[in-house]
C-alpha cells in the first residue's frame, strides 16, 4: 500500500510540475487520460518486475504530454525535465534516509521536498517568463535527441545500478552526482542557446526597423515629388486661367473648367490622405507600416484611412513581434481588396487605461468562406504556397501573453483587432 501511495504522488508531482512548466493548469482530457490510464496502469506495473515499472511509467508520462501539448520535440524535452526533477527529489530522500538511519517512512520526506522542489521550479519559471526568455519553444533536432538521450541515460542508469543491485548508499551517491552534472550540462546548454537567440531576435530587429524606415523614407521621397508635380501643374492652370481671363473669354473658360480643372480637382478630393492620424503613433517602427501598407493600398485605388485620438508612444508589447502581426493584417488587407470596385481599408488605434486596441476593417471580395476556415494553415484563395498568414499571425499572439487577437466577418466586411493588455483591472 506503501508503494501505491508512493507511485500516486510522484506522479501527481509530475504532473503538476509539467502544468507549471507549460503554465496551462487548466483540466483538458490530457489530464483525464492521466489519471484514468496513466496511473491505474503504474500501479499495476508496480506489481511486477521494478525495470518494467521504470521503463512504464517513462513511456506512459511521455504520452501523456504528447497528447497534453500535441507537440513530440516539446514533450520530449519537458518529460526529461521533470522526470530529473522527479529523480532527484527521489535520491535526496533516499540519501537522508540512509545517512540519518532512522528509516522514516517515504512519503514524510518525500512530499515536502518535491512541493519545495516545485516552488523553486514555479519561480524559475516565472522569472524566466517575466524576462520574455520563452516567447515559444524554438527546439533544435540536437536538442530533442540530447533530450531524449538524456532520458534513455537516466533511465537506464536507475535500472542497472540501483534497480538490478539494490538501492545502496553508495550507488545513490553516485547516481545523484552524476544527476546533478547532467542537469548543470543541459541548463548552461538551455541559457547559452537563449543568448543566442536572443542575439538574433535584436539583429532581426533592427534589420527590420532598418528596413521599415528606409521604405518611409522612400515613400516621402515619392510624396515629395508628387507635391513638386503638383505645383508645376497648379501653376500652369494658373496661367491658363489668366490668358482666358485676359481675353475675356468666358465660354472658352468653361470649357477648359469642365475637361481639364474639374476632373483633376475630383481626383485630388479622391486621393486626399486620411492617413494624418499616424503622427499619433510613437513608436516609429508601428508608425512606418501603417504608412507605407495603406499607401500602397492607396496607390493600387483602394479607400483607406486611419483614426486615433490619442497619442500613444508605449505599446507595451515585443515591437517586432506587433509589427509582425500588423504587417501580416494589413498585408491579407490590401491582397482582399486589390481589384475591388469599392475596396476598403479602415483602420485605427484605440487605447484606454488597460488596453490598447488596433482595428482593421476590410471589404470582403468573397463573404462565404468561414473565419475557421481562414485561420488554418494552407488554406487560400490566392493559389498554392499562400495561406499561412491567418496562422502565422496566431502564433505571434499566443507566444505573447498580453497580446489578444479577435477575428469576425461583420456583413460585407472583415475585421481583426488587437487587443494589448497594458494594465489590471482594480476590480
Amino acid at each position: 500500500m506503501v508503494n501505491v501511495m508512493m507511485l500516486v504522488f510522484q506522479e501527481l508531482f509530475f504532473a503538476l510540475n509539467c502544468k507549471i512548466v507549460l503554465n496551462d493548469f487548466r483540466i483538458k482530457y490530457a489530464d483525464l487520460f492521466f489519471v484514468l490510464f496513466n496511473m491505474p496502469l503504474a500501479i499495476f506495473s508496480s506489481n511486477l518486475n521494478q525495470s518494467v515499472l521504470v521503463g512504464t511509467i517513462l513511456i506512459l508520462n511521455i504520452i501523456y504530454l504528447i497528447i497534453l501539448t500535441r507537440n513530440i520535440k516539446i514533450s520530449i524535452v519537458i518529460g526529461t525535465m521533470v522526470y530529473i526533477i522527479e529523480v532527484i527529489t527521489d535520491h535526496l530522500v533516499d540519501i537522508i534516509n540512509l545517512l540519518i538511519q532512522k528509516n522514516l517512512p517515504y512519503l514524510i520526506e518525500f512530499i515536502p521536498l518535491s512541493f519545495f522542489m516545485t516552488l523553486i521550479l514555479y519561480l524559475v519559471c516565472r522569472k524566466i517568463r517575466e524576462k520574455r526568455l520563452n516567447k515559444q519553444f524554438l527546439l533544435s533536432k540536437n536538442e530533442v535527441f540530447l533530450a531524449a538521450g538524456t532520458l534513455i541515460l537516466i533511465g537506464g542508469l536507475i535500472i542497472f545500478t540501483e534497480t538490478m543491485q539494490g538501492n545502496k548508499l553508495n550507488n545513490i551517491i553516485y547516481n545523484f552526482v552524476i544527476l546533478l552534472l547532467i542537469t548543470i550540462i543541459l541548463i548552461t546548454i538551455h541559457f547559452s542557446r537563449i543568448r543566442e537567440l536572443r542575439k538574433q531576435f535584436l539583429l532581426t530587429k533592427k534589420e527590420t526597423q532598418i528596413k521599415n524606415d528606409n521604405r518611409y523614407i522612400n515613400e516621402m521621397e515619392k510624396h515629395y515629388n508628387e507635391l513638386r508635380k503638383f505645383r508645376h501643374d497648379y501653376q500652369n492652370i494658373l496661367l491658363s486661367l489668366d490668358e482666358y481671363l485676359k481675353t475675356d473669354d468666358i465660354s472658352g473658360l468653361k470649357v477648359y473648367y469642365s475637361e481639364a480643372i474639374k476632373p483633376v480637382s475630383s481626383r485630388v478630393l479622391r486621393q486626399k490622405y486620411k492617413l494624418e492620424d499616424l503622427s499619433k503613433i510613437g513608436v516609429k517602427e508601428l508608425k512606418s507600416i501603417f504608412f507605407n501598407k495603406l499607401y500602397s493600398a492607396q496607390m493600387i485605388g483602394t479607400e483607406v484611412s486611419f483614426e486615433s485620438k490619442n497619442k500613444i508612444d508605449d505599446f507595451c508589447v515585443d515591437t517586432l513581434d506587433l509589427v509582425l502581426a500588423v504587417g501580416i493584417i494589413l498585408d491579407n488587407a490590401i491582397e482582399e481588396t486589390n481589384g475591388q470596385k469599392n475596396g476598403s481599408i479602415q483602420t485605427g488605434i484605440m487605447n484606454t487605461a488597460l488596453e490598447i486596441t488596433i482595428i482593421v476593417k476590410n471589404s470582403l471580395r468573397n463573404n462565404d468562406i468561414s473565419v475557421w476556415k481562414m485561420k488554418s494553415a494552407g488554406f487560400s484563395t490566392k493559389g498554392a504556397n499562400r495561406g499561412l498568414g491567418l496562422n502565422n499571425l496566431t502564433e505571434i499572439i499566443n507566444r505573447n501573453d498580453n497580446l489578444m487577437l479577435e477575428t469576425m466577418k461583420m456583413d460585407e466586411y472583415f475585421l481583426q483587432k488587437i487587443t494589448i493588455g497594458i494594465g489590471e483591472d482594480e476590480e
